[in-house]
């Protein structure tokens, strides 16, 4: 064994199943209520919700934590200087949560007039209201337009969206109907923002609530595998590069929504919504 592998553990690139599983696990089952609140009040979700704020931290506050804490923290920027992401994907966010937000508005409107009507008729109603006049003009069937994520039954048959994802050549159609477009444009500006906040909060808690399962089972593989290795920066590298491969390298691992990227997201959406409007007005 070199100088090298002494003091510097070699790991995949990629993150080991069991990190998976446990990463599944957390997404599926969420955090016990009070569990999130013991969370939100360490700490660690201080100085990282501070980061997400765009408010960078001291270090005299970033030697207040353990070892642990300092172990997640650091990952999170790294993390972060990797996720960086395009005008687009910050589009489909907010049209994907404004497109769920103008179905459900419709469908309780509907369930105050009409108790008795089945789903698949309510989807209808909302596609007619909102693109029937749209599908005439673009000389489209009705069906055209539906979510690509979702189908729609009319009769016996089931019908598909004519898009193959909620992409943009998808967004920019359905932003041509006025209706719609008004409706989501109203979410944008009066809900799209509190809602990703409140989000974001539930998404750093999980992350955190992750790294700390990362860094028991980083311990753990240590103990088990290296505990002869008593090199203290043999034992600090295994610790840091074992989350490395479980967090930085894994894509399944995400990290929330800074405040910056969330108002960008909504001035490109408004932005998308104004480009429809002048050039319906031309």
């Amino acid at each position: 064994m070199d100088d090298e592998s002494k003091i510097t553990p070699q790991f995949l690139v990629t993150p080991d199943e069991q990190s998976q599983a446990i990463l599944s696990q957390l997404e599926n089952n969420g955090l016990n209520p009070d569990v999130y609140e013991q969370i939100k009040n360490d700490p660690l979700y201080l100085q990282l919700n501070n980061a997400l704020q765009g408010f960078p931290s001291t270090d005299q506050e970033i030697q207040k934590l353990n070892d642990e804490e300092r172990l997640t923290f650091e990952m999170y920027l790294k993390k972060s200087a990797l996720n960086h992401k395009r005008v687009e994907e910050k589009q489909k966010l907010v049209f994907k949560k404004g497109f769920k937000k103008v179905e459900q508005k419709f469908y309780q409107n509907q369930l105050k007039t009409s108790k008795i009507k089945k789903q698949n008729q309510f989807s209808i109603d909302f596609y007619e209201i909102h693109f029937k006049e749209l599908s005439l003009k673009m000389k489209k069937h009705l069906t055209y337009f539906i979510h690509p994520q979702k189908k729609m039954q009319i009769g016996i048959i089931t019908y598909q969206s004519g898009f193959k994802s909620f992409n943009q050549p998808y967004i920019r159609t359905i932003l041509k109907s006025q209706s719609f477009r008004q409706e989501i444009k109203d979410y944008i500006l009066n809900h799209f923002i509190k809602e990703v906040k409140e989000e974001m909060s539930f998404k750093l808690s999980k992350f955190i609530k992750f790294c700390s399962r990362m860094y028991e089972e980083a311990l753990k593989e240590y103990y088990v595998n290296c505990a002869k290795n008593n090199d203290e920066e043999y034992f600090r590298n295994f610790i840091r590069l074992k989350m490395e491969q479980s967090i930085v390298k894994n894509s399944k691992c995400k990290i929330p929504w800074s405040f910056q990227e969330i108002i960008d997201a909504q001035k490109f959406a408004l932005n998308l919504i104004d480009q429809e409007i002048d050039m319906e007005n031309e």
